[in-house]
Protein backbone atom coordinates (compact mmCIF):
# COMPACT_ATOMS: atom_id res chain seq x y z
CA UNK A 1 0.00 0.00 0.00
CA UNK A 2 1.29 3.96 -0.71
CA UNK A 3 3.26 5.39 2.48
CA UNK A 4 1.37 7.74 4.36
CA UNK A 5 3.50 11.18 3.96
CA UNK A 6 2.91 14.68 5.89
CA UNK A 7 4.48 17.91 4.53
CA UNK A 8 6.66 19.67 7.01
CA UNK A 9 6.89 15.57 9.20
CA UNK A 10 10.77 15.67 8.94
CA UNK A 11 11.54 19.58 8.93
CA UNK A 12 8.73 20.49 11.53
CA UNK A 13 7.97 23.50 8.85
CA UNK A 14 4.59 24.39 8.22
CA UNK A 15 4.91 24.05 4.38
CA UNK A 16 1.21 24.14 3.28
CA UNK A 17 1.16 27.82 4.52
CA UNK A 18 4.58 28.73 3.32
CA UNK A 19 3.66 27.50 -0.43
CA UNK A 20 0.23 29.24 0.33
CA UNK A 21 1.93 32.79 1.01
CA UNK A 22 5.06 32.36 -1.79
CA UNK A 23 2.26 31.88 -4.28
CA UNK A 24 0.17 34.72 -2.99
CA UNK A 25 2.94 36.69 -3.26
CA UNK A 26 3.98 36.07 -6.48
CA UNK A 27 0.20 36.00 -7.85
CA UNK A 28 -0.41 39.75 -6.19
CA UNK A 29 0.41 42.44 -8.48
CA UNK A 30 -0.63 40.30 -12.02
CA UNK A 31 -4.07 39.59 -9.78
CA UNK A 32 -4.55 43.13 -8.52
CA UNK A 33 -4.02 44.62 -12.19
CA UNK A 34 -7.07 42.27 -13.87
CA UNK A 35 -8.98 42.79 -11.25
CA UNK A 36 -8.79 46.54 -11.08
CA UNK A 37 -9.28 46.22 -14.60
CA UNK A 38 -11.95 43.77 -15.11
CA UNK A 39 -14.11 46.25 -11.89
CA UNK A 40 -13.24 49.23 -13.55
CA UNK A 41 -14.68 47.69 -17.68
CA UNK A 42 -17.51 46.36 -15.65
CA UNK A 43 -18.57 49.95 -14.14
CA UNK A 44 -18.08 51.22 -17.37
CA UNK A 45 -20.16 49.07 -18.97
CA UNK A 46 -23.01 49.63 -16.40
CA UNK A 47 -22.86 52.94 -16.64
CA UNK A 48 -22.82 52.50 -20.93
CA UNK A 49 -26.60 50.74 -19.95
CA UNK A 50 -27.95 53.53 -17.61
CA UNK A 51 -27.34 55.65 -20.16
CA UNK A 52 -28.58 53.90 -22.90
CA UNK A 53 -32.19 53.21 -20.81
CA UNK A 54 -32.23 56.96 -20.61
CA UNK A 55 -31.97 57.32 -24.36
CA UNK A 56 -34.15 54.81 -24.93
CA UNK A 57 -36.68 56.36 -22.49
CA UNK A 58 -36.55 59.94 -24.53
CA UNK A 59 -36.54 57.90 -28.13
CA UNK A 60 -39.92 56.18 -26.15
CA UNK A 61 -41.43 59.36 -25.52
CA UNK A 62 -40.84 60.95 -29.59
CA UNK A 63 -42.93 58.30 -30.70
CA UNK A 64 -45.99 59.59 -29.02
CA UNK A 65 -44.92 62.82 -30.82
CA UNK A 66 -44.39 61.46 -34.44
CA UNK A 67 -46.36 61.08 -37.48
CA UNK A 68 -48.85 58.50 -36.09
CA UNK A 69 -48.51 59.72 -32.54
CA UNK A 70 -51.02 61.82 -30.53
CA UNK A 71 -50.41 65.23 -32.34
CA UNK A 72 -53.13 64.45 -35.51
CA UNK A 73 -55.62 62.27 -32.81
CA UNK A 74 -58.41 63.47 -32.00
CA UNK A 75 -60.23 63.23 -28.60
CA UNK A 76 -63.96 61.66 -28.88
CA UNK A 77 -66.95 62.94 -26.36
CA UNK A 78 -69.74 61.65 -25.87
CA UNK A 79 -73.60 63.04 -25.01
CA UNK A 80 -74.91 60.18 -23.20
CA UNK A 81 -72.15 57.47 -22.53
CA UNK A 82 -75.13 55.36 -20.84
CA UNK A 83 -75.72 54.43 -24.45
CA UNK A 84 -72.23 54.60 -26.31
CA UNK A 85 -68.53 54.84 -25.80
CA UNK A 86 -66.37 56.30 -28.30
CA UNK A 87 -62.43 56.27 -29.02
CA UNK A 88 -60.44 57.85 -31.96
CA UNK A 89 -57.55 57.14 -34.01
CA UNK A 90 -55.45 59.86 -36.42
CA UNK A 91 -57.42 58.11 -39.17
CA UNK A 92 -60.44 59.89 -37.62
CA UNK A 93 -62.18 63.95 -39.01
CA UNK A 94 -63.08 66.17 -36.51
CA UNK A 95 -67.00 66.48 -36.90
CA UNK A 96 -70.10 66.34 -34.78
CA UNK A 97 -71.88 63.19 -35.06
CA UNK A 98 -75.92 61.72 -34.43
CA UNK A 99 -75.83 58.72 -33.31
CA UNK A 100 -79.12 56.81 -31.82
CA UNK A 101 -78.65 53.18 -30.42
CA UNK A 102 -81.50 51.63 -31.37
CA UNK A 103 -81.16 48.41 -30.13
CA UNK A 104 -77.80 46.44 -29.19
CA UNK A 105 -76.65 43.11 -30.13
CA UNK A 106 -77.35 39.59 -28.40
CA UNK A 107 -75.69 36.61 -27.98
CA UNK A 108 -78.50 33.76 -29.20
CA UNK A 109 -79.79 30.97 -25.56
CA UNK A 110 -81.36 28.13 -25.41
CA UNK A 111 -82.66 26.66 -22.52
CA UNK A 112 -83.67 22.66 -21.28
CA UNK A 113 -86.57 21.99 -19.90
CA UNK A 114 -86.70 21.33 -16.04
CA UNK A 115 -84.96 18.27 -14.41
CA UNK A 116 -86.25 17.36 -11.35
CA UNK A 117 -83.84 15.03 -10.80
CA UNK A 118 -81.17 17.70 -10.88
CA UNK A 119 -77.87 17.62 -12.93
CA UNK A 120 -77.20 13.72 -12.19
CA UNK A 121 -80.37 13.02 -14.84
CA UNK A 122 -79.70 10.27 -16.56
CA UNK A 123 -80.35 11.65 -20.12
CA UNK A 124 -78.49 8.29 -22.18
CA UNK A 125 -76.40 7.34 -24.40
CA UNK A 126 -76.19 8.95 -27.70
CA UNK A 127 -74.94 12.36 -29.90
CA UNK A 128 -76.26 15.40 -29.24
CA UNK A 129 -75.19 17.87 -32.21
CA UNK A 130 -74.45 21.13 -31.71
CA UNK A 131 -74.19 24.17 -34.49
CA UNK A 132 -73.19 27.80 -33.73
CA UNK A 133 -73.13 29.82 -37.16
CA UNK A 134 -73.67 26.63 -39.10
CA UNK A 135 -70.55 25.30 -37.63
CA UNK A 136 -70.93 22.22 -35.60
CA UNK A 137 -69.40 19.90 -33.03
CA UNK A 138 -70.63 16.64 -31.57
CA UNK A 139 -70.89 15.41 -28.08
CA UNK A 140 -71.41 12.03 -27.23
CA UNK A 141 -72.73 10.56 -24.16
CA UNK A 142 -72.28 6.90 -23.18
CA UNK A 143 -69.91 4.64 -20.83
CA UNK A 144 -71.61 5.97 -17.53
CA UNK A 145 -71.23 9.67 -18.64
CA UNK A 146 -74.66 10.66 -19.92
CA UNK A 147 -75.85 13.25 -17.30
CA UNK A 148 -77.40 16.11 -17.63
CA UNK A 149 -74.35 17.69 -15.51
CA UNK A 150 -71.92 15.31 -17.89
CA UNK A 151 -73.33 16.89 -20.76
CA UNK A 152 -72.73 20.42 -19.82
CA UNK A 153 -69.01 19.51 -18.79
CA UNK A 154 -68.68 18.30 -22.59
CA UNK A 155 -70.30 20.91 -24.10
CA UNK A 156 -67.38 23.11 -22.56
CA UNK A 157 -64.37 20.75 -22.37
CA UNK A 158 -64.52 19.99 -26.14
CA UNK A 159 -61.64 21.03 -28.16
CA UNK A 160 -63.60 21.79 -31.57
CA UNK A 161 -66.52 23.37 -30.07
CA UNK A 162 -67.54 26.25 -32.44
CA UNK A 163 -68.41 28.69 -30.02
CA UNK A 164 -71.17 28.10 -27.13
CA UNK A 165 -71.27 27.53 -23.12
CA UNK A 166 -73.18 25.57 -20.96
CA UNK A 167 -74.17 25.97 -17.69
CA UNK A 168 -76.56 24.29 -15.30
CA UNK A 169 -79.20 26.44 -13.59
CA UNK A 170 -81.14 25.47 -10.45
CA UNK A 171 -84.72 26.39 -10.14
CA UNK A 172 -87.56 25.44 -8.25
CA UNK A 173 -89.24 23.29 -11.07
CA UNK A 174 -85.88 21.46 -11.62
CA UNK A 175 -82.32 21.79 -13.21
CA UNK A 176 -81.65 23.62 -16.44
CA UNK A 177 -79.24 23.33 -19.06
CA UNK A 178 -78.55 26.91 -20.91
CA UNK A 179 -76.61 27.21 -24.02
CA UNK A 180 -75.25 30.64 -24.63
CA UNK A 181 -73.30 31.66 -27.77
CA UNK A 182 -70.23 33.17 -26.92
CA UNK A 183 -70.39 35.67 -29.66
CA UNK A 184 -73.16 38.03 -30.46
CA UNK A 185 -75.15 38.72 -33.39
CA UNK A 186 -77.93 36.51 -35.67
CA UNK A 187 -75.06 34.80 -37.70
CA UNK A 188 -74.01 33.42 -34.20
CA UNK A 189 -77.67 31.28 -33.46
CA UNK A 190 -77.14 27.85 -32.21
CA UNK A 191 -79.09 24.73 -33.67
CA UNK A 192 -79.39 21.56 -31.60
CA UNK A 193 -79.92 17.88 -33.12
CA UNK A 194 -80.27 15.40 -30.45
CA UNK A 195 -83.01 13.08 -29.56
CA UNK A 196 -81.65 12.96 -25.78
CA UNK A 197 -82.91 16.36 -24.97
CA UNK A 198 -84.59 19.34 -26.25
CA UNK A 199 -84.17 23.34 -25.55
CA UNK A 200 -86.21 26.27 -26.25
CA UNK A 201 -85.29 29.57 -27.16
CA UNK A 202 -84.59 32.16 -23.90
CA UNK A 203 -82.93 35.10 -26.06
CA UNK A 204 -82.61 35.37 -29.80
CA UNK A 205 -79.58 36.45 -31.63
CA UNK A 206 -79.53 39.69 -33.09
CA UNK A 207 -77.51 41.84 -34.50
CA UNK A 208 -76.72 45.99 -33.02
CA UNK A 209 -78.35 48.64 -34.61
CA UNK A 210 -77.51 52.29 -34.76
CA UNK A 211 -78.33 54.76 -36.92
CA UNK A 212 -75.39 57.36 -38.00
CA UNK A 213 -76.86 60.71 -39.19
CA UNK A 214 -80.10 58.90 -39.86
CA UNK A 215 -79.10 55.76 -41.76
CA UNK A 216 -78.44 52.34 -40.64
CA UNK A 217 -75.77 49.97 -39.48
CA UNK A 218 -75.79 47.13 -38.37
CA UNK A 219 -73.01 45.02 -36.62
CA UNK A 220 -72.87 41.19 -35.13
CA UNK A 221 -71.02 43.41 -31.94
CA UNK A 222 -71.39 46.23 -29.87
CA UNK A 223 -68.36 47.38 -30.37
CA UNK A 224 -68.64 49.04 -33.92
CA UNK A 225 -64.91 50.02 -35.94
CA UNK A 226 -66.37 49.80 -39.25
CA UNK A 227 -69.43 52.73 -39.19
CA UNK A 228 -66.84 55.74 -38.96
CA UNK A 229 -63.55 56.18 -40.63
CA UNK A 230 -60.70 56.42 -37.85
CA UNK A 231 -63.51 55.77 -34.47
CA UNK A 232 -65.13 52.94 -32.56
CA UNK A 233 -68.20 52.97 -30.96
CA UNK A 234 -69.11 50.60 -27.98
CA UNK A 235 -72.26 50.61 -27.37
CA UNK A 236 -73.58 50.29 -23.88
CA UNK A 237 -77.41 50.27 -23.89
CA UNK A 238 -80.15 50.44 -26.12
CA UNK A 239 -82.00 54.18 -26.57
CA UNK A 240 -84.62 54.02 -29.28
CA UNK A 241 -85.76 57.08 -30.43
CA UNK A 242 -83.22 59.25 -28.84
CA UNK A 243 -80.60 60.82 -30.99
CA UNK A 244 -77.07 61.65 -28.80
CA UNK A 245 -73.68 63.50 -30.35
CA UNK A 246 -70.78 62.32 -30.71
CA UNK A 247 -67.99 65.13 -31.32
CA UNK A 248 -64.72 64.37 -32.23
CA UNK A 249 -62.09 67.71 -31.76
CA UNK A 250 -57.98 67.78 -31.27
CA UNK A 251 -57.01 66.39 -27.94
CA UNK A 252 -54.87 69.08 -26.68
CA UNK A 253 -54.59 67.33 -23.72
CA UNK A 254 -53.12 64.70 -24.86
CA UNK A 255 -50.14 66.80 -26.63
CA UNK A 256 -49.31 68.56 -23.89
CA UNK A 257 -48.63 64.94 -21.91
CA UNK A 258 -46.93 64.20 -24.43
CA UNK A 259 -44.50 67.37 -25.30
CA UNK A 260 -44.31 66.91 -21.03
CA UNK A 261 -43.43 63.60 -21.10
CA UNK A 262 -40.82 64.45 -23.67
CA UNK A 263 -39.32 67.45 -21.55
CA UNK A 264 -39.06 64.96 -18.36
CA UNK A 265 -37.65 61.96 -20.12
CA UNK A 266 -34.61 64.60 -22.20
CA UNK A 267 -33.88 66.01 -18.79
CA UNK A 268 -33.84 62.91 -17.02
CA UNK A 269 -31.16 62.02 -19.83
CA UNK A 270 -29.34 65.48 -19.31
CA UNK A 271 -29.11 64.65 -15.20
CA UNK A 272 -27.94 61.27 -16.30
CA UNK A 273 -25.30 62.25 -18.22
CA UNK A 274 -23.74 64.82 -15.50
CA UNK A 275 -23.55 61.84 -12.58
CA UNK A 276 -22.20 59.57 -15.48
CA UNK A 277 -19.40 62.48 -16.39
CA UNK A 278 -18.65 64.55 -13.25
CA UNK A 279 -14.96 64.71 -12.45
CA UNK A 280 -14.86 66.00 -8.73
CA UNK A 281 -11.65 68.00 -8.91
CA UNK A 282 -11.44 68.29 -4.92
CA UNK A 283 -11.44 64.14 -4.67
CA UNK A 284 -9.58 64.38 -8.04
CA UNK A 285 -11.68 61.42 -9.27
CA UNK A 286 -13.99 60.86 -12.48
CA UNK A 287 -17.39 59.12 -13.14
CA UNK A 288 -17.56 55.97 -14.75
CA UNK A 289 -17.83 58.19 -18.32
CA UNK A 290 -15.84 60.89 -17.82
CA UNK A 291 -14.75 62.24 -20.99
CA UNK A 292 -16.08 59.58 -23.06
CA UNK A 293 -16.29 60.51 -26.77
CA UNK A 294 -19.03 58.60 -27.78
CA UNK A 295 -21.71 59.92 -24.67
CA UNK A 296 -20.30 63.49 -25.84
CA UNK A 297 -21.07 63.04 -29.09
CA UNK A 298 -24.04 61.64 -28.41
CA UNK A 299 -25.99 64.31 -26.29
CA UNK A 300 -23.74 67.22 -28.29
CA UNK A 301 -26.08 65.75 -31.44
CA UNK A 302 -28.97 66.37 -29.55
CA UNK A 303 -28.43 69.49 -28.42
CA UNK A 304 -27.58 70.91 -32.15
CA UNK A 305 -31.22 69.41 -33.19
CA UNK A 306 -33.02 71.19 -30.73
CA UNK A 307 -31.19 74.35 -31.29
CA UNK A 308 -32.10 74.08 -34.85
CA UNK A 309 -34.70 75.74 -37.19
CA UNK A 310 -37.87 73.94 -38.61
CA UNK A 311 -39.80 75.52 -41.00
CA UNK A 312 -43.30 74.54 -40.25
CA UNK A 313 -45.52 77.32 -40.95
CA UNK A 314 -46.13 79.73 -37.86
CA UNK A 315 -43.87 78.23 -35.41
CA UNK A 316 -39.72 77.55 -36.50
CA UNK A 317 -38.14 76.71 -32.99
CA UNK A 318 -39.31 74.81 -29.98
CA UNK A 319 -38.91 78.36 -28.01
CA UNK A 320 -42.19 79.76 -29.97
CA UNK A 321 -44.51 76.74 -28.55
CA UNK A 322 -43.07 77.27 -24.99
CA UNK A 323 -40.12 74.92 -25.18
CA UNK A 324 -36.70 76.53 -24.18
CA UNK A 325 -33.26 75.46 -22.63
CA UNK A 326 -31.97 76.42 -18.95
CA UNK A 327 -28.49 76.87 -18.99
CA UNK A 328 -27.42 73.30 -17.32
CA UNK A 329 -28.76 71.90 -20.92
CA UNK A 330 -32.34 70.76 -19.55
CA UNK A 331 -35.55 72.33 -20.86
CA UNK A 332 -38.70 73.59 -19.50
CA UNK A 333 -41.86 74.08 -21.05
CA UNK A 334 -44.21 76.62 -20.57
CA UNK A 335 -47.81 75.03 -21.06
CA UNK A 336 -49.38 78.30 -21.20
CA UNK A 337 -47.84 79.14 -24.27
CA UNK A 338 -47.99 75.64 -25.73
CA UNK A 339 -51.86 75.95 -25.59
CA UNK A 340 -52.20 79.33 -27.19
CA UNK A 341 -49.75 77.69 -30.13
CA UNK A 342 -52.09 74.80 -30.33
CA UNK A 343 -54.95 77.21 -30.31
CA UNK A 344 -53.65 79.78 -32.72
CA UNK A 345 -52.27 77.05 -35.49
CA UNK A 346 -52.28 73.10 -34.51
CA UNK A 347 -51.39 72.13 -38.19
CA UNK A 348 -48.09 74.06 -37.20
CA UNK A 349 -47.27 72.93 -33.88
CA UNK A 350 -47.84 69.24 -35.38
CA UNK A 351 -45.61 70.10 -38.27
CA UNK A 352 -43.18 71.33 -35.86
CA UNK A 353 -42.39 67.46 -34.81
CA UNK A 354 -43.68 65.68 -37.81
CA UNK A 355 -42.20 67.35 -41.09
CA UNK A 356 -39.77 65.33 -42.05
CA UNK A 357 -36.85 67.92 -40.64
CA UNK A 358 -39.50 68.32 -37.82
CA UNK A 359 -37.60 67.94 -34.11
CA UNK A 360 -39.02 64.24 -33.62
CA UNK A 361 -37.76 62.83 -36.75
CA UNK A 362 -34.56 64.33 -36.79
CA UNK A 363 -34.03 63.49 -32.87
CA UNK A 364 -35.43 59.85 -33.17
CA UNK A 365 -32.56 59.52 -35.79
CA UNK A 366 -29.63 60.72 -33.70
CA UNK A 367 -31.28 58.28 -31.20
CA UNK A 368 -31.52 55.68 -33.88
CA UNK A 369 -27.54 56.26 -34.76
CA UNK A 370 -26.58 56.08 -30.74
CA UNK A 371 -28.79 53.25 -30.07
CA UNK A 372 -29.17 51.11 -32.58
CA UNK A 373 -27.21 47.63 -33.20
CA UNK A 374 -24.20 49.56 -35.01
CA UNK A 375 -24.50 52.85 -33.15
CA UNK A 376 -22.22 53.99 -31.11
CA UNK A 377 -23.33 52.82 -27.45
CA UNK A 378 -23.09 49.17 -29.38
CA UNK A 379 -19.48 49.96 -30.30
CA UNK A 380 -18.46 50.93 -26.86
CA UNK A 381 -19.84 48.06 -25.18
CA UNK A 382 -18.70 45.43 -27.63
CA UNK A 383 -15.13 46.92 -27.14
CA UNK A 384 -16.20 47.10 -23.08
CA UNK A 385 -16.68 43.35 -23.58
CA UNK A 386 -13.77 42.30 -25.87
CA UNK A 387 -11.68 44.00 -23.04
CA UNK A 388 -13.11 41.71 -20.62
CA UNK A 389 -12.67 38.63 -22.29
CA UNK A 390 -9.19 39.61 -23.10
CA UNK A 391 -9.10 39.60 -19.05
CA UNK A 392 -10.61 36.49 -18.65
CA UNK A 393 -8.20 34.75 -20.51
CA UNK A 394 -5.53 37.12 -19.07
CA UNK A 395 -7.06 35.32 -15.72
CA UNK A 396 -6.87 31.71 -16.78
CA UNK A 397 -3.53 31.88 -18.11
CA UNK A 398 -2.57 33.36 -14.28
CA UNK A 399 -4.23 30.66 -12.73
CA UNK A 400 -2.61 28.05 -14.58
CA UNK A 401 0.79 29.63 -13.53
CA UNK A 402 -0.02 29.77 -10.70
CA UNK A 403 -0.78 26.32 -10.57
CA UNK A 404 2.54 25.31 -11.98
CA UNK A 405 4.78 27.76 -9.48
CA UNK A 406 2.57 26.15 -6.27
CA UNK A 407 3.12 22.50 -7.51
CA UNK A 408 7.43 23.84 -7.89
CA UNK A 409 7.33 25.14 -4.70
CA UNK A 410 5.23 22.15 -3.35
CA UNK A 411 8.05 19.67 -4.74
CA UNK A 412 11.20 22.31 -3.85
CA UNK A 413 9.68 22.23 -0.14
CA UNK A 414 8.79 18.30 0.07
CA UNK A 415 12.66 17.57 -1.26
CA UNK A 416 14.06 20.18 1.50
CA UNK A 417 11.81 18.01 4.38
CA UNK A 418 12.89 15.29 2.77
CA UNK A 419 16.48 15.86 3.45
CA UNK A 420 16.59 17.59 6.51
CA UNK A 421 14.49 14.24 7.76
CA UNK A 422 17.54 12.09 6.38
CA UNK A 423 20.19 14.35 7.78
CA UNK A 424 18.08 14.47 11.35
CA UNK A 425 17.97 10.83 10.80
CA UNK A 426 21.78 10.57 10.29
CA UNK A 427 22.18 13.04 13.69
CA UNK A 428 20.44 10.70 16.07
CA UNK A 429 22.21 7.94 14.43
CA UNK A 430 25.62 9.48 15.18
CA UNK A 431 24.56 10.54 18.74
CA UNK A 432 23.50 7.46 19.47
CA UNK A 433 26.88 5.92 18.16
CA UNK A 434 29.10 8.40 20.32
CA UNK A 435 26.97 7.78 23.08
CA UNK A 436 27.68 4.14 22.95
CA UNK A 437 31.69 5.22 22.62
CA UNK A 438 31.52 6.77 25.82
CA UNK A 439 29.84 4.51 27.86
CA UNK A 440 32.41 2.03 26.59
CA UNK A 441 35.59 4.25 27.91
CA UNK A 442 33.92 4.49 30.92
CA UNK A 443 33.54 0.69 31.49
CA UNK A 444 36.88 0.20 30.32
Amino acid sequence: MPSITSSGIGSGLDIASLVAQLVAAERSPTQTRITQAQNKLNVQLSALGTFKGALSDVKAKLDALRSDGVLGALKATVSNPDAFTASATAAATAGRYDIEVVSLARAHKLVSAAYPGGGATVLGDGDVEISVGGESFTVTLGGGENTLADLRSKINATSDNTGVSATLINTDGGTRLLLTATRTGADHAIVVTSGLVSFTEQQAAADAHVRIEGYDHFASSNTISDAIDGVTLHLTGADPGQVHTLTLAPDDEAVTKAVSAFVNAYNAAVTTVASLTRYDAEKRSAAPLTGDGAVRSAMQNLRNVLGATVEAGSFDYLADIGITTRTDGTLVLDGGKLAAALASDRGSVERLFTAENGYAVRLATVLDEVLGADGSIGTKTEALQARLRDLDGQQQALDDRMARVQARYQAQFSALDALIAQMNSTSNFLTQQLTGLAQLNKRS
